[in-house]
């Protein structure tokens, strides 16, 4: 590791549509992550959320011959396709709740 903090991407915010940051990670495994994002918009949106990073599928096998998680198997050009043939189906809605702040 190069001793840098790591870098998690930016998103954009549901509410309004502007550049969001991450501020801190939650929950942590090999395959599941959770990551709080506040809103930077300049025009005060403040909205906070949560979105959740899933480690779905390979398009590259591991050199390491014994793995920790096995995921499903596709090729390249499929892994960006969101019906390929190892997906369980169409991704589900999202569930909207109230926000506790």
């Amino acid at each position: 590791m190069s001793g840098r903090p790591v870098q998690l991407p930016h998103v954009n915010c549901p509410a309004c549509g502007g550049r969001a940051f991450a501020r801190s990670v939650g929950k942590n495994s090999l395959l599941f992550r959770e990551v709080y994002y506040t809103c930077r918009n300049p025009d005060a949106c403040g909205h906070q959320f949560v979105v959740e990073m899933v480690a779905k599928r390979t398009t590259k096998p591991s050199r390491f011959p014994v793995l920790k998680h096995k995921l499903p198997m596709t090729k390249w050009h499929e892994a960006a396709n969101d019906r390929a043939d190892n997906d369980d189906g169409p991704p589900p809605e999202p569930v909207t709740s109230a926000i506790v702040t």
